[in-house]
């Protein structure tokens, strides 16, 4: 089943949920999507779960949306493109999530990068 209406989405899971992810994360339950939340740093995860009523996941197979709200620089480096998360859920995505499903990319991107 591909989305062709917004009516048809019922699960949205924010995958990153740090200072643009988890605003994200309650715009969308807000607007009265079942909404999950996944990141790598599990105090990130209950702290939405316990203050914003955002469920916590493991299994990406029932989303039906996908927002991506990860880190795209270096640590050590502000300047400097880091894709590997977001290739790395791009993978896991394509083998998990069922056919159909939405993804979107909301990362910033580094300092410099469109110059």
């Amino acid at each position: 089943m591909h989305i062709e209406s917004v009516s048809q989405i019922k699960k949205v899971l924010i995958i990153g949920l740090g200072q643009l992810g988890l605003p994200v994360a309650k715009y969308v339950k807000e607007r009265g999507f079942e909404t999950f939340g996944y990141d790598i740093n599990p105090s990130k995860v209950e702290n939405a779960e316990k203050n914003y009523g955002i469920k916590s996941i493991e299994c990406f197979d029932d989303i039906d949306v996908f927002i991506l709200c990860v880190s795209t620089h270096d640590q050590n480096d502000e300047y400097t493109p880091y894709l590997d998360g977001l290739f790395s859920l791009a993978r896991r995505i394509s083998k998990e999530a069922k056919n159909g499903s939405l993804v979107t990319i909301e990362s910033t991107v580094p300092k410099g990068t469109s110059k």
